[in-house]
């Protein structure tokens, strides 16, 4: 089990240097747009689209390593005056009963957008540059899925601390977001 929990860990650290990567990529896009736009007066047609999908699939290619890490932003100002393993199995109601189903209808939705997508050639139909939108989709799912899978370690992780089989994934609050294993 803890291979499997490693294994996802991993993905979710993966995917958030791709991310960090995706930011670098928005960054000089939206610095070539600024220039060739007020230096050269020759706006890009592509620079709006790069920056919304480089955005996006970012942003969900950090949150399963953002979770593993305990840096989302928590309502829990009541549950931390409960012992730890109360905290833990709320935790555990709260991935089952609101986490994975709502992570689940991510996951089918953004599968379904990218199917659609990826057999019909759709185009993005806003864009005068008209990207096809299949990529885009696929990076969804891909972060959804892993952010899915990251919940599932991490409700697995709450489980074992419970019963007493280890620590809480709670006392990684206020750790530092860069890992000394992953840079």
């Amino acid at each position: 089990m803890q291979g499997i929990l490693a294994l996802i860990d991993r993905l979710s650290a993966v995917l958030a240097a791709v991310a960090g990567i995706l930011l670098l990529i928005l960054i000089g896009d939206m610095m070539y747009e600024v220039v060739s736009r007020r230096v050269f007066s020759a706006p890009t047609l592509w620079a709006y689209d790069i920056a919304y999908m480089a955005n996006g699939a970012g942003f969900l290619f950090a949150a399963g390593y953002t979770l593993r890490k305990n840096a989302h932003i928590r309502i829990d100002f009541l549950s931390t005056w409960l012992p730890r393993r109360w905290q833990d199995w709320i935790n555990v109601a709260v991935y089952v009963g609101l986490i994975f189903p709502a992570l689940t209808f991510f996951v089918i939705g953004a599968y379904d957008e990218w199917l659609e997508a990826y057999l019909t050639g759709e185009l993005d139909p806003a864009s005068p540059w008209k990207p096809l939108l299949w990529p885009l989709f696929a990076g969804l799912l891909v972060g959804f899925v892993a952010l899915l899978l990251q919940a599932m370690a991490e409700c697995i992780r709450h489980v074992q601390s419970a019963l007493g089989h280890g620590p809480s994934p709670l006392d990684q609050a206020g750790d530092s977001l860069v890992d000394s294993d992953h840079g």
